[in-house]
């Protein structure tokens, strides 16, 4: 017997046993990812994909599955690969099914329209002793330019120098410079904050008078100097209206709401400033 033919046996026996195992490899399960899916925004793609194992939960070879999704209005899926790509708010099921034997599996997805998160305002200076507060105002949008209602995990670059709540009031704790971001999803906004502690000697606001027409906007300039007269840029102030059925300010920003007066204040630092608003 040739070299070639007493080696036949041993290949074989060897061939024999990968085949028995694979054989012996029968699906009973598609293992996902993830059962639970949140997206936030439109027109995004993410990937759902899973595995067919074994009851050993070992992956089983040549085994590919379907994608199917059950409301195409909010999100759709390749049969072959699950890949989804959002397309409006709501929920859709995602299931990934098999043939041979019949398994399925299922992904609950939620889809969001969060477009924008802004942060209000997008840099300022904080002055005054370490304890200092200011409140940052959040506005998140849809991908039609609508503000929506919506809560933001509020975090900070430096909490040595500025902390952030739940509500996002900011709290002075040292001399520097601090990132906060507001997160809705992995939808975010920041405001980059300067923390100075230096006393608020004045405040200062201009112009004095203010004349408005009914959905008009004025600007408010502010200037805050130290002890000494130095000024201090970019200073955070609170803004509050006599009368916020005749006129409201944010940020600086006064808008004329109905006919009458009002008067504008900013406060920074225990001082305070005040402009006249006539509204016509």
């Amino acid at each position: 017997m040739s070299r070639r033919n007493r080696l036949l046996p041993g290949v074989a026996l060897a061939l024999a046993a990968v085949l028995s195992l694979a054989c012996g490899q029968k699906p009973t399960e598609i293992r996902l990812k993830s059962t639970k899916l949140k997206v936030y925004g439109l027109a995004r793609t993410v990937s759902v994909g899973g595995d067919v194992v074994d009851k050993k939960g070992e992956i089983v070879p040549g085994k590919g599955v379907s994608w199917e999704s059950s409301n195409p209005k909010v999100a759709t899926v390749d049969a072959l690969t699950g890949s989804v790509r959002t397309v409006g708010q709501g929920k859709a099921m995602i299931t990934a099914r098999l043939g041979d034997p019949p398994l399925e599996a299922v992904v609950a997805l939620e889809v969001l329209d969060i477009a924008v998160v802004n942060v209000f305002p997008s840099r300022t200076t904080l002055a005054g002793p370490p304890g200092s507060t200011f409140p940052l105002k959040l506005e998140v949008k849809d991908s039609k330019g609508k503000e929506v209602e919506s809560k933001a995990e509020w975090t900070s670059s430096a909490p040595k120098v500025a902390t952030v709540d739940a509500s996002g009031l900011v709290t002075t704790t040292g001399e520097g410079k601090a990132n906060v971001k507001a997160s809705v999803g992995d939808v975010s906004g920041t405001c980059d904050i300067v923390v100075i502690f230096r006393t608020i000697g004045t405040l200062e606001a201009s112009p004095l008078n203010i004349p408005l027409k009914v959905g008009e906007l004025g600007k408010v300039t502010l200037v805050a100097r130290d002890p000494q007269g130095g000024s201090i840029a970019d200073v955070a102030a609170t803004w509050s209206s006599s009368d916020p059925m005749v006129a409201t300010c944010s940020g600086g920003t006064v808008l004329g709401i109905g006919p009458g007066s009002a008067t504008i204040r900013a406060t920074c630092g225990g001082k305070s400033a005040e402009v006249s608003v006539i509204v016509f």
